[in-house]
Parts: C-alpha cells; sequence; structure tokens
C-alpha cells in the first residue's frame, strides 16, 4: 500500500496487517494492493492520529499495474496515468531467462530492438551504438553515456530489478534531452526488512545452424550468468549488495564474452519523513567484435582479418538521493550522480577509444496545498567530458541546464489535468578542426555553440466510470546530439564515419488519444491513437559528394519526419488459470524529402526524388501473442512475436534489404516452483527460423535455457 503523493507506504505481515508510522497529520489517498486481488482506491484517509482501518480486496481474474511514478514524477495510480504506459513487473521478466534487461523487453507493447538499441513507436531506427532517443533511468535518474548518449544494458542489474515503468511518447517536459521518444525507467528493489540471500542462474545452449556451411565451430556454444545478492536492514539503515559474472561463447564468431557487475544500494532513514538513498553499480565487458559476416555462405563467420576484434568497456554509476517530507502538503528531493563509461578497441575493432564522465545534480519540491491542485518544479543540471585520441573526438565537453514545473489539477472527482513546460540551456565546448589527414575530410576550427529549448506539455486524463479511463495529451520533446554522433571520425567495415560540426538538436511534438477499459473483469483493453512530427530528426546517411576508396557517412537532421499510428494491446482470463496477451502497433513513419533531393544510386528502396521515403528500420507492423497457464506450482506459456520486413534500410551497403525478411519467432517456457526457488526451462526461436535485422548481421538461433532463482 501507498499513500499517493508520498513516499511514504509499506507491505503487510504473513496476517495482511500493515503500519505506516510518522505520516504528518492530514488527509491522504491511500492505494491498496495485492496479487490476484483488485486494487481498493481510499480517499481522504486520516492520518497522524493511530487511526485503524479494516480493507477488503475482491478477487481478480486480470492482474493490472497499480502505481506508476514516471509519467509526472510523482506516486500515482495507472488508470491517472495522461499518458500512455507500459508496466512489467519482475515476475514478467524473470520467464525470459535474459542475461540483460534489454531481451527481457521483447513482449512490452510499442517496444522493438534493432542491433541492441531500444525504440518506442518507431522514435527510433538503428543508429550504429549512439544518440539514444529513449531516456535511460535507474530509480528515477538518468543512466546515458557521455560520449555515445547511449544506454548500456550492460550496468543494470537485472536479478534486482522490480519492475520497469515505459512511458511512450515525448517525456522532456520533465525529463529534457534524451526523452525525445519516450523514457524507460527501471525501479530496483528496495533493502528487505529481514535478512535475505537471493540467487540467480541461467544457463544456455545454442542450436547448431541449419546450414552445415553456416557452422564456424564444432564445439559447444554457450550462455551462462550467475547472481548473487544479500540484504537486510541494520537499525534504520538498510542494505543491498548484489554480484554477477556471466560468461559465454555467443552464437557466431566473435560472440564471445565476459561480464562482471557489482550493484550496491544503501538506505538510511533519519525519520518516518527523511531518507537518504544511495545507489553504487560497476560493470565490466570483455567480448569479441563482430563487424560483419564473412560473406553469405559464411554468415555466422567473420572476415580473416576481424577475427582478433575485441572491445572492453567499462560502466561505473553513483547516485544519491535525500528526500524529505516537511509536511502533508511539502516534499522535496535533492540527487546527485556521477556516471563514468569508457571503452578500448583492438586494433582490429577499429583502435579506438574513449573515456566519458557525466556529473548531474537535480533539485525537486513537490507542493499539494492548494485545493485539487498539485505543483512540482526543479531544476537539473549536467556536466558531460569526454576524453578520447585527437584523431577520433578528441577531448569535449557539454553542459545542459534545465527548469522545470508541472502542476496537475483535480477539476472534479476522477479527472486530472496536468500542465508541464521545461526550458534547458544546452552548451557544447569547440575545439580544434580536422587537418584531413585521417580518414575524413578536412574542416576548420569549431566555435562553441549554445541551444535553448522549451518542451511544454499537456495531458487529461478521466475516469467517467469503475473501468474506463480515458487520456490524451500533445508534449513536445528534443534530444541534443551526442559527442559521437557530432565527431565521430573513424574507418570501421569499409565506411568511413565524418564528423558533422553543424549538427543541431532533434524536435519533435507528440500528439495521443487512448482507453483503458475493464471488460467484465476477465478482459483488459488499452488503445491509443498516436502522431508524432519530428524537426531535424539525426540519421546517419551517406555524403555522395565526397569522393574517395569509402563512402563517406555522416549524422544529418533531417528536414521533417513523421511517426503516425495505432497501438492496441489486450489482455484475457479464461478458465482453468489460462491467460491471454495480444498487442498490435501499426507505424506510419516517413521521411519527407525536398525536390532537389537525389537517392543512392545503388539503392532505390522505395525513396523517391521528391515526396516521401520510409524511415529506415522501422517495421509497419508489430504483433505480440501469448497464451500463459499457471496451476499450483507449476507455470508456462508460449509466445508468438511477428514484425513485418523493414521497407528501408541505411543503404551504406549495395545489397540494400536483398536479406531482409518478415520475422516469425515463437518461443516457450515452463516453469516449477519448489521450495523457495523457481526453475523455468525455456526455448526461444522454438522453429528456428533465421533472420537479419541489421545488415551482414544473422541474429540468435534456437537457444534453450534453464534458470534457477529465489531465496535461500
Amino acid at each position: 500500500m501507498v499513500l499517493l503523493g508520498t513516499e511514504f507506504g509499506g507491505y503487510t505481515d504473513d496476517r495482511g496487517r500493515f503500519e505506516i508510522e510518522g505520516v504528518p497529520r492530514g488527509k491522504y489517498d491511500l492505494l491498496v494492493s495485492f496479487i490476484g486481488y483488485q486494487s481498493r482506491m481510499l480517499h481522504q484517509v486520516s492520518a497522524g492520529r493511530g487511526e485503524e482501518l479494516e480493507i477488503r480486496l475482491e478477487p481478480a481474474a486480470i492482474e493490472l499495474p497499480n502505481l506508476v511514478v514516471s509519467a509526472i514524477r510523482r506516486t500515482q495510480t495507472f488508470a491517472e496515468a495522461p499518458v500512455s504506459m507500459a508496466v512489467a513487473d519482475a515476475r514478467e521478466l524473470a520467464v525470459h531467462n535474459q542475461l540483460a534487461l534489454i531481451g527481457a523487453l521483447s513482449e512490452v507493447s510499442g517496444l522493438n530492438e534493432v542491433g541492441n538499441q531500444i525504440s518506442i513507436r518507431g522514435s527510433s531506427g538503428y543508429s550504429r551504438g549512439t544518440g539514444s532517443r529513449v531516456l535511460l533511468l535507474l530509480d528515477g535518474t538518468p543512466l546515458l553515456t557521455a560520449d555515445l548518449g547511449d544506454i548500456k544494458w550492460d550496468v543494470i542489474p537485472i536479478d534486482q530489478v522490480e519492475r520497469v515503468e515505459v512511458i511512450k511518447g515525448a517525456g522532456s517536459a520533465l525529463y529534457g534531452t534524451g526523452a525525445l521518444g519516450g523514457v524507460i525507467n527501471v525501479i530496483t528493489r528496495q533493502p528487505s526488512e529481514r535478512p535475505e540471500t537471493r540467487l540467480r542462474m541461467v544457463s544456455g545452449l545454442y542450436d547448431r545452424p541449419a546450414y552445415r556451411s553456416w557452422r564456424w565451430t564444432e564445439d559447444p556454444m554457450y550462455l551462462t550468468g550467475l547472481d548473487v545478492s544479500h540484504s537486510r536492514t541494520l537499525g534504520e539503515t538498510g542494505l543491498l549488495l548484489s554480484t554477477g559474472l556471466q560468461r559465454g561463447t555467443g552464437y557466431h564468431e566473435n560472440g564471445d564474452f565476459r561480464r562482471y557487475r557489482i550493484f550496491a544500494k544503501g538506505v538510511h532513514r533519519f525519520s518516518a519523513a527523511t531518507y537518504w538513498r544511495t545507489t553504487a553499480t560497476w560493470s565490466m565487458d570483455d567480448h569479441g567484435v563482430f563487424i560483419q559476416w564473412k560473406d553469405r555462405t559464411e554468415p555466422l563467420a567473420v572476415p580473416t582479418i576481424d577475427r582478433r576484434a575485441n572491445t572492453v568497456s567499462w560502466k561505473g554509476n553513483l547516485s544519491s538521493e535525500f528526500y524529505h517530507l516537511h509536511s502533508r502538503n511539502l516534499g522535496y528531493r535533492l540527487k546527485t550522480s556521477y556516471y563514468r563509461t569508457g571503452f578500448d578497441n583492438s586494433p582490429e575493432a577499429g583502435d579506438l577509444a574513449s573515456d566519458g564522465h557525466r556529473l548531474g545534480t537535480e533539485l525537486q519540491a513537490d507542493y499539494s496545498g492548494w485545493e485539487r491542485l498539485d505543483v512540482t518544479v526543479g531544476t537539473a543540471w549536467t556536466f558531460d567530458w569526454v576524453r578520447s585520441p585527437e584523431e577520433f573526438w578528441g577531448e569535449r565537453s557539454v553542459q545542459n541546464l534545465g527548469l522545470y514545473g508541472q502542476s496537475v489539477y483535480e477539476p472534479v472527482t476522477n479527472a486530472e489535468v496536468m500542465v508541464g513546460l521545461r526550458y534547458d540551456w544546452h552548451r557544447r565546448s569547440g575545439g580544434e578542426g580536422n587537418d584531413g589527414s585521417g580518414p575524413c575530410p578536412a574542416f576548420g576550427r569549431v566555435e562553441p555553440s549554445f541551444e535553448h529549448q522549451f518542451s511544454p506539455q499537456i495531458g487529461v486524463s478521466l475516469q467517467p466510470r469503475q473501468g474506463t479511463a480515458l487520456r490524451a495529451s500533445v508534449g513536445k520533446g528534443f534530444r541534443a546530439p551526442s559527442v559521437s554522433e557530432i565527431y565521430t571520425q573513424a574507418l570501421v567495415s569499409g565506411l568511413r564515419a565524418c564528423p558533422n560540426p553543424d549538427l543541431e538538436a532533434e524536435h519533435s511534438w507528440s500528439c495521443e488519444v487512448g482507453i483503458k477499459q475493464v471488460v467484465g473483469g476477465v478482459m483488459a483493453v488499452d488503445a491509443a491513437l498516436f502522431w508524432n512530427t519530428y524537426q531535424g530528426l539525426i540519421e546517419g546517411r551517406a555524403d555522395l559528394s565526397e569522393g574517395g576508396a569509402a563512402p563517406i557517412v555522416r549524422f544529418q537532421n533531417l528536414s521533417r519526419a513523421r511517426v503516425r499510428g495505432l497501438e492496441i494491446e489486450q489482455q484475457m482470463a479464461f478458465p482453468y488459470g489460462l491467460r491471454g496477451r495480444l498487442s498490435y502497433t501499426y507505424l506510419d513513419a516517413v521521411e519527407s524529402l525536398s525536390l532537389d533531393e537525389i537517392p543512392p544510386p545503388y539503392c532505390q528502396q522505395g525513396v523517391v526524388p521528391r515526396g516521401e521515403a520510409p524511415l529506415p528500420y522501422r517495421a509497419d507492423h508489430l504483433l505480440n501473442a501469448g497464451l500463459f497457464v499457471e496451476v499450483g506450482k507449476m507455470q508456462g506459456g508460449v509466445a508468438f512475436q511477428y514484425m513485418s520486413q523493414f521497407e528501408r534500410v541505411s543503404g551504406f551497403f549495395p545489397e540494400c534489404d536483398r536479406d531482409h525478411n518478415p520475422v516469425y519467432l515463437v518461443d516457450a517456457f515452463v516453469g516449477l516452483h519448489l521450495g523457495r526457488l523457481q526453475y523455468n526451462l525455456r526455448v526461444d526461436n522454438l522453429f528456428q527460423y533465421h533472420y537479419v535485422l541489421t545488415e551482414r548481421k544473422i541474429r540468435s538461433p534456437r537457444q534453450v535455457s534453464l534458470a534457477v532463482f529465489g531465496t535461500i
């Protein structure tokens, strides 16, 4: 249970009893929830007088999310959220037997992954590991790198994830740059009150390719991971420590990896209304690099010159949050964070290196002293400093200062209007130019640049009756280009990646209307229509105006682009413990072409000299369906995913989209709960479907894995 608008909450004991201590006097909205039962809201509950409540919950066949904190930076019910959201909890994530969180998000509606980059409703395509349009938060703290501006999934402790909240659509009004296409907030477990040790082991084998000529090794291809954590509370301080090790061969040549991770979390309560939380995480990843296949007859092998391609990367994050509920009406929090990342490539992988530092701080205050009106105001500052060889990025710095405010007004019962506005001041340093001695043409000294951004947002949510929730929102988003998108100069995979010092921020307007509907307690539907427009969308494109032995690729600002579509998610409860889930996303994603634009001569891909062209790496249709059963201590399920063929890819390679086909995947699992441990046997890509999402790289074949997890 939780008191909405505050950090107060708690869990019941074995008998269903609970107690929330130290609450300032006043009236609160109390939300009570339990797995397998309908949540219940109690309005204007008096607190601070030692009152007792007896609350009864009714069984529910459909389990829906109850609380979310990401939509308006404060706790609210899932139905009240004015924007489309998806929530995946620890139970849903655990059955995927994944070593990284990104793989466990594959069934979240509206999300898809291309080349280890996440996309929400087609906001992103594939930018080769740089410039994420989705902002990742770890317990509310931004976690994008200073140099690449991307997400490092191996830094997330998957064994400690309690739930994941996904905001679909521009979130810059509250979160600033990086939230152009949406926000993923990973919320980790709290330290337990009693000593608790958790274990998670995953081991898996990759099947041999269907064609003998594809086999690059006769040895078993495997993956394995072990995570161990311990949690307890000493006095007023809760402590959690987790460590993990992962190793494997991968399923293709140069797919070997060794990963190490440490995660620690401490929560100290000075009083019932004040706490200080500190989180630290560190990870190291030593893995081979698969740049492109040897050829189409040996797609799982690499060219001879790439056989020693390797990279070592490291990440370290330290964040701290102080929260104080001053009174029933006023609470404030102060956050600080430091995120350091770096990588070092072998000569065969381009001999590139970088060391990035991101320092951030944020102050936020929440006030609810006015009748039917809650206000949130805050300021956030980040400073990025990147060091790398002069012939790669050089030494660069970026800083951003943001001021934001948001008000939530309740004109009538069960209706809310949210209005938000954020101002960002963005500065990036200059530096020396390029003398032309490297792989790229020369350019002069780069002067410092400044940008100002205003990001407004308005949203409305309405619950006209029990089980029905309507929503509508309009918001603006922006993303400043990353250091790598602006300054990279390197020769990789036969392509010359060259700088574009004139690159500017990309902007978007995100609009949607949606409805959540529960039918008879056995079916729930969430549907939305959305329309997103982009100005200056940043995409990597071949620059045909420059000659040379290898084509030049630069990140450029597109004039305009549009992504519109429809999203429907449906959950159903059937007799005998059966549950069904179906989600479908339709996208119409195009960019506008000027009258004088000429498409690449070797790759038309639907591009015409004028009009519109499909945005690369976006699928028009994305379908997820699943049927699950839980009887006693056993559970199982089968899931199907369909993704239509990309109408257009990068065009960097002469074969264009020759190897791309629609994707049909079937996964299955069966689980058994024995004592304190859960055993989960899973088969991914059950029918050994071979497919390509990025040029010259086949995705994983059939994989069989066994996971064991629980408390010991």
